[in-house]
């Protein structure tokens, strides 16, 4: 009896333990598949679908006179999708293409040890060949696929690319960075100019669709009961710049001339050119720039990638009096008519250093106006000496030298005004004397400005005082044409006072239109042209010639600025090239008085 009563617990327990295990079989599978069934189904179907990006075309790049001056092509790719098992079809792939099959699978196994499950692009920028050649022998590329982008193209080549900037793949640690904003390996991204600096609207938002993969990741179809994200293009943006104008001023720069031209609209802060020469192809960049194209830009002496325009600074040479001018006439210790002390001699001695003229004969007694008409170094010499440095640092601190200008373009520098602190900090407390403010009195020492700065400077100068920011985009449509910003025009007073730019601005014409004036090569039949040459000194090479110039004179529609690296005398460089610009866009405006004037695209 107890043996059966032992043997009828044990069958009992067991009943139990069945029973147990069997509701919580059924109640587990009545979750997974009633309560969570939507969720792993879902979970079933990525595992044999693929989401396919659909790349948006990058938006286009006008003139103000709706020239397109960057748009997008599409291109063709080999990309490989599979995950696994992609060793035999990459390798017919590299054969019918033409390609070394090792150095292709390095670069696959290098990309998937840190990204596994991306796709790579194995070949970019297919040509039309190439993609027959590919399709014809789909059957036996399994895991490889032609996908399309939208590739950058300079239709005028090298014109404008400092301005417009370049697109290029992004490199691990920008994807790194941006991935989470929808970028994805073998994006590219925008890395110079306005390429950069309007990104987020240039790029447009990638579509997607979905296509259905087998157990090794090769694609089987679409699948129509997924809907497909259709891509949206980016915007489209016209800018400020007259094309003609930059055409014309691209051209100037012949036979290795390096430098900068800036024409800026003093109304409104429009850029109407900017030019930095040498420049480069922005092309080479737009499906990853070979080894061999990088070194060569990267080693050039001439430093083609280099934006002289807003990134270069410079001596400012005697364009730089105006304001030396402008800070002792505002401090009240010298009017338009009153001759200094000193009369111009060709030198003029301060301690035990000489300080010459550039005109060696010296100049004689001179006012205000003549002594910047001739371009009098020793009359500034002895400005410098009455202003100090504090004078001459105010002056400059408060017109914004030595800040940002505020254009639309990266990396913008601010020059250098050094004051009494910044050589204190340097040279050392008492270590400086008398020779420091007379030298920057003439825009020589550690004075720096960019091209840039000046153009916008003497723009405000010639419009009475009023300085607008400098900008590029005049408005930004949607790829439908649909206009969704206005240009904002953004203004501050100088900081010079009426008085002093009225005096300025007649000895600016002087400058270009007196007998004796240093600009008379940038002379206008029947408009008067205001502006100043200068000849900078270069610790590092020849003298800079600048000249920088408005027009006309009492109501100007233009502001230019023209440095000539190494290249001596403003007077003889900058100064014909500034008035062959502002001829050109007088005319275009229907300003000019000269009859025998023609104005003519730049080829």
């Amino acid at each position: 009896m107890a043996q059966d009563y032992k043997n009828s617990s044990r069958a009992a327990a067991a009943l139990i333990f069945w029973i147990a295990a069997l509701s919580v079989l059924l109640i587990r599978t009545a979750q997974l598949q009633i309560v969570e069934g939507a969720k792993y189904k879902n979970y079933a179907r990525q595992n044999r679908v693929r989401k396919v990006a659909i790349p948006a075309a990058r938006g286009l790049i006008f003139s103000r006179d709706s020239v397109i001056i960057a748009e997008s092509k599409p291109a063709f790719n080999l990309v490989l999708v599979a995950v696994r098992d992609w060793g035999p079809a990459v390798i017919t792939a590299a054969r019918i293409l033409g390609l070394d099959s090792n150095s292709v699978k390095q670069e696959i196994t290098f990309q998937r040890r840190a990204y596994p499950k991306d796709p790579v692009s194995i070949v970019r920028n297919l040509a039309p060949e190439q993609v027959a050649v590919i399709e014809e022998h789909a059957d036996k590329l399994p895991g490889l696929r032609l996908a399309t982008e939208s590739r950058r193209k300079a239709p005028f080549g090298s014109y404008a690319s400092h301005l417009i900037g370049y697109t290029s793949e992004l490199n691990s640690r920008e994807y790194e960075r941006l991935k989470d904003q929808g970028y994805r390996l073998g994006d590219f991204l925008g890395k110079g100019g306005l390429e950069k600096q309007y990104e987020n609207l240039l790029r447009g938002s990638d579509g997607c669709e979905f296509v259905e993969v087998d157990a090794k990741g090769r694609e089987q179809g679409n699948i129509p009961d997924l809907e497909r994200l259709e891509p949206v293009p980016g915007v489209n943006l016209y800018l400020t710049i007259d094309w003609r104008l930059q055409q014309l001023a691209e051209s100037l720069f012949v036979d290795g001339m390096q430098g900068s031209a800036v024409a800026v609209d003093p109304r409104t802060g429009q850029i109407l050119a900017l030019v930095s020469s040498p420049n480069f192809n922005p092309d080479l960049f737009s499906t990853g720039i070979s080894p061999e194209n990088w070194s060569r830009l990267a080693s050039d002496p001439s430093f083609p990638l280099w934006d002289r325009a807003i990134r270069s600074v410079y001596p400012p040479g005697s364009t730089f009096k105006v304001f030396t001018a402008a800070a002792a006439l505002d401090s009240g210790l010298i009017d338009e008519k009153k001759l200094l002390p000193k009369a111009c001699r060709g030198s003029l001695r301060i301690g035990n250093r000489v300080f010459k003229c550039w005109k060696a004969g010296g100049h004689g007694s001179l006012n205000l106006h003549e002594a910047i008409v001739q371009s009098c170094d020793v009359y500034f010499y002895q400005l410098g000496q009455m202003l100090g440095v504090q004078g001459i640092s105010d002056l400059c601190l408060k017109v914004g030298l030595g800040s940002e200008t505020g254009i639309d373009l990266p990396q913008e520098v601010p020059g250098l005004v050094p004051t009494i602190s910044w050589y204190e900090k340097r040279l050392g407390r008492g270590s400086w004397g008398g020779g420091v403010p007379a030298n920057l009195s003439i825009g020589q020492g550690e004075l720096l400005v960019t091209p840039l700065q000046l153009a916008v400077m003497y723009g405000a100068i010639g419009n009475g005082g009023m300085l607008f920011q400098p900008h590029l985009v005049l408005k930004i449509e949607d790829y439908k044409g649909e206009l969704l910003e206005k240009e904002k025009l953004k203004s501050h007073q100088l900081g010079i006072s009426p008085n002093a730019i009225a005096i300025i601005k007649e000895a600016l014409a002087g400058v270009v239109n007196q007998p004796g004036g240093t600009g008379g090569s940038a002379r206008i039949y029947g408009i008067e042209v205001a502006g100043k040459t200068g000849t900078a000194q270069n610790p590092h090479g020849d003298d800079h010639s600048w000249f920088v110039a408005f027009a006309p004179k009492d109501d100007p529609v233009i502001s230019v600025a023209v440095l000539v690296e190494n290249a001596g005398h403003g007077s003889a460089v900058a100064a014909p090239l500034a008035g062959k610009l502002i001829r050109q866009y007088l005319a275009q405006q229907g300003i000019t008085k000269d009859d025998n004037l023609k104005v003519t695209a730049v080829p």
